[in-house]
């Protein structure tokens, strides 16, 4: 199996790229639109963190830039009606937090805004998936649904899965990210940009 790609990139298309490694061998790999806007350009090297799916009549690799990006797509997977092409949905519209707010507050109408994602699975991956992403996230830190209502009301929610996603993107650790919202103490009345602002003092350096 194919776990991780290093090597140069020769060329991106919607949905895939082609990867050269130093053995001088082209991989084509599928990846989410999320994750081709963070690529490199063309000609330089990147890492890919790969998953492989192996069938009689192919072998198809999806590549990941982060590794919670790869576990949550074979996570969600394991949820009736999930197969490949609805994960990389999941995992192309909706960074790994973000989906995990989602899912511990049983957001089903946020998650029906996911491509082909319809409101009976949305239901089964919040019922499924609940408790055991939060596990997989809470490997590196808290637990994404202890952010989640903090106040008994859950109103802050939206505001700390926007946060924290574009603390994500910002480059964060989860962990990092969990500590920083929880620092930042979200409010009912919080915006983004407020609650981020205090996030990102907290992770300023004294």
């Amino acid at each position: 199996m194919i776990g991780r790609l290093r090597g140069r990139l020769l060329s991106q298309d919607v949905d895939r790229i082609l990867i050269e490694t130093g053995a001088g061998v082209g991989y084509e790999v599928i990846i989410a639109p999320r994750a081709l806007v963070d690529l490199p350009p063309t000609g330089e090297e990147a890492t890919l963190h790969i998953h492989t799916q192996v069938r009689e009549d192919a072998i198809t690799l999806y590549g990941f830039l982060q590794p919670s990006d790869r576990a949550v797509f074979r996570l969600v997977q394991s949820v009736s009606g999930i197969g490949p092409k609805l994960a990389l949905a999941i995992i192309g519209t909706c960074e790994p937090t973000a989906l995990a707010t989602a899912i511990a507050r049983e957001d089903t109408p946020a998650l029906c805004r996911i491509p082909g994602l319809g409101k009976k699975t949305a239901a089964r991956l919040c019922l499924e998936l609940k408790d055991k992403l939060d596990r997989l996230l809470g490997q590196e830190g808290t637990p994404i649904s202890s952010l989640v209502d903090l106040d008994g009301s859950g109103a802050a929610a939206p505001a700390i899965a926007d946060a924290s996603a574009a603390l994500e993107a910002l480059g964060y650790s989860s962990r990092e990210i969990a500590k920083a919202i929880k620092s930042a103490a979200p409010a009912n009345d919080d915006t983004v940009q407020s609650l981020l602002r205090r996030a990102l003092k907290s992770l300023s350096p004294a």
